[in-house]
């Protein structure tokens, strides 16, 4: 390498440690156009490019390096990350699969699996992987955070909340950590312990609209209208691959065929009906055979990509279902189970599925039961469950105000939760 070069890359190099890829990609480029097809700076290319988005073109500058050094680990696992990135696992799976064997103590690499197979859902595997990554480098925090994710996502509770604060003491000011281990201890009910983590959070990014709800849910902060959109999208999200199994097997539940069976001597054949708040389409086959048309609907990816591997449904809508519906159509049912506890004033949804309903349509739904004791004046409460409860009344008011007449309700069992039976209500409305 020329010292011409050598004085472009210094400077390249300076650009990246001050976060200015725009301006180290044009040097790169420049050079490459003059000639230059120097490792340092062929490899510098792909990096760069990899830190602006351009995946493809940063796997092209590691495609070069690799024909002459096909074993060069570093180059591998920059092609690699370059792929993960882009969403193509099973080929990044080949790669750091070759890394491990190249060099079994290359901890990152095993780490980066485990990360693909947590995606994909095989906790199992990424349990393995990351396990193996924590063993080579035991002090390093990311590591043992991310394999504490898994834990926590696998049920094991303790060796999670074990992992977390090895994180933290590792590294006091680690925020994915701190907020990872309050989020835990809210879970456990360990509040007090919890508060201080999430607090510690929220001074460092003050609108963490998970931190703040569940400080919100422990009473620490003024009880918010709803659940912020971003809480439930990350908290779904993160569950799509294991709802079923966990819901179904852990809290008994029941309430998709509950509702169904309240609903039917109310349904009618060749009806266009919406599932609100859908999820992985729980009870949607006990619609379908009632539906000419139907949609779901739900503010969680993962959970409508689960759904849609059903094919159930005729179309699934990513919307949040308080704000104005991206459709034009009418339903003759719209029914939501276990959706409306993410609300506590009901009347904007309301308002949207009376718009959405044909005149005399049908609206079914499940709400938790609130004793008029804990709800003061307001008629709903956020529980430390971080789900909302309502009151019969507040529920017959808001229906009222926006032109749905309450037809019948039942008290029910939604489901289990720390061994113990969640109460809640059934309503039918339909629209005046």
């Amino acid at each position: 390498m020329d010292a011409n070069t050598r004085r472009e890359l210094t400077s390249v190099i300076g650009d990246i440690r001050s976060g200015r890829y725009q301006q180290a990609c044009k040097t790169l480029e420049e050079l490459v156009g003059k000639g230059s097809k120097h490792p340092e700076v062929i490899g510098l290319l792909g990096t760069v490019k990899m830190e602006l988005g351009d995946f493809d073109e940063a796997v092209k500058s590691f495609e070069q390096l690799l024909l002459a050094h096909p074993n060069h680990v570093p180059t591998l696992y920059n092609m690699a990350r370059a792929l993960q990135m882009q969403g193509k696992n099973q080929d990044a799976l080949k790669i750091y699969a070759k890394i491990t064997s190249i060099d079994p103590n290359f901890f990152h690499a095993w780490n980066n699996l485990g990360l693909i197979y947590k995606e994909t859902g095989d906790l199992v595997r990424a349990k393995e992987m990351m396990e193996k990554a924590v063993a080579i480098a035991p002090d390093h925090a990311p590591l043992l955070n991310n394999l504490g994710v898994v834990m926590e996502m696998l049920g094991e509770l303790t060796k999670a909340k074990s992992l977390f604060e090895r994180a933290v003491a590792l590294k006091d000011n680690y925020f994915s950590a701190r907020f990872n281990l309050g989020c835990l201890l809210f879970r456990l009910g360990s509040f007090k312990e919890a508060e201080n983590h999430l607090l510690w959070v929220i001074s460092q990014e003050k609108d963490e609209p998970t931190a703040r709800f569940l400080l919100q849910a422990m009473g620490q902060m003024e009880e918010p209208r709803r659940a912020p959109v971003h809480y439930v999208q990350k908290t779904f999200d993160e569950w799509a691959e294991q709802f079923e199994y966990k819901l179904v097997n852990e809290l008994e539940y029941k309430t998709p065929e509950k509702l169904f069976a309240f609903l039917k001597p109310h349904l009618k054949d060749d009806s266009h009906i919406m599932d609100l708040g859908c999820g992985t389409g729980l009870g949607a086959d006990l619609y379908r055979p009632l539906a000419s048309f139907l949609a779901g609907m739900d503010c969680s990816s993962k959970m409508l990509k689960k759904a849609k591997e059903k094919g159930i449904y005729d179309a699934l809508y990513l919307h949040d279902i308080e704000k104005r519906w991206p459709l034009q159509q009418k339903f003759h049912v719209i029914y939501s189970a276990d959706c409306l506890c993410y609300f506590g004033d009901l009347k904007v949804v309301f308002q949207r599925v009376r718009d959405a309903l044909h005149p005399g349509g049908i609206f079914g739904f499940s709400v938790e039961k609130a004793d008029t004791k804990e709800v003061g004046s307001k008629g709903f409460v956020l529980r430390r469950s971080s789900r909302y409860a309502h009151t019969r009344h507040y529920v017959e008011d808001c229906l009222k105000r926006v032109g749905l007449v309450p037809v019948t309700d039942r008290e029910v069992t939604l489901r289990k939760e720390a061994n113990s039976g969640v109460t809640g209500f059934l309503f039918c409305a339909k629209r005046a």
